[in-house]
């Protein structure tokens, strides 16, 4: 496990993943010693402009979900354990896009919005505080932020139908 600060590179040749039931577990080999986390979280460094690049492993087993190392690039890794990687990932970063607003309702600080996207139709609620609730990804991309840290994407502002570009240019500076 890293100390303050540390930086474990986590190698290829040195890791393996898999899936127990509802958990990833990792086995790692350092120097002809094999570590076995029974509980690990994976967590993107960079996860929205590149989901591949520096992926860090925490070790789920402990409260504070201390960092196990960094794996540079997880798409260098053999066809299992990419399998397993892209699970986890996809069961944690599960972030309907959104193709129609249907209402964004104002009410006691909070926005109620209404939506269709490709997961089909949501509804969902946001803090009044565009800084706090939104990302901009880049131009015309924008990631909304829920009060229960559930994100939905708007992968381009310019794609939608008029009438939801005018109710999203009430609440985004764009």
């Amino acid at each position: 496990m890293a100390k303050a600060f540390e930086v474990v590179s986590l190698k290829p040749d040195e890791i393996h993943f898999e899936r127990r039931g509802d958990t990833l577990s990792l086995m790692v080999t350092q120097q002809g010693l094999t570590t076995v986390y029974p509980r690990v979280v994976l967590r993107p460094c960079f996860p929205v402009s590149d989901r591949a690049a520096y992926l860090s492993v925490r070790d789920a087993s402990v409260e504070k979900q201390p960092e196990i190392g960094i794996i540079e690039d997880w798409t260098q890794l053999n066809p299992e354990d990419r399998a397993a990687i892209e699970r986890e990932l996809a069961l944690y970063y599960f972030v309907p896009k959104i193709t129609r607003i249907r209402e964004i309702r104002e009410e006691l600080g909070f926005l109620y919005w209404t939506v269709d996207t490709d997961k089909g139709p949501q509804e969902f609620v946001m803090r009044n505080s565009i800084v706090q609730s939104t990302r901009q990804v880049g131009p015309g991309h924008w990631l909304l932020i829920d009060v229960n840290d559930a994100r939905h994407e708007i992968p381009d502002v310019t794609a939608l139908d008029s009438r939801s570009q005018k109710l999203l240019a009430r609440y985004l500076s764009m």
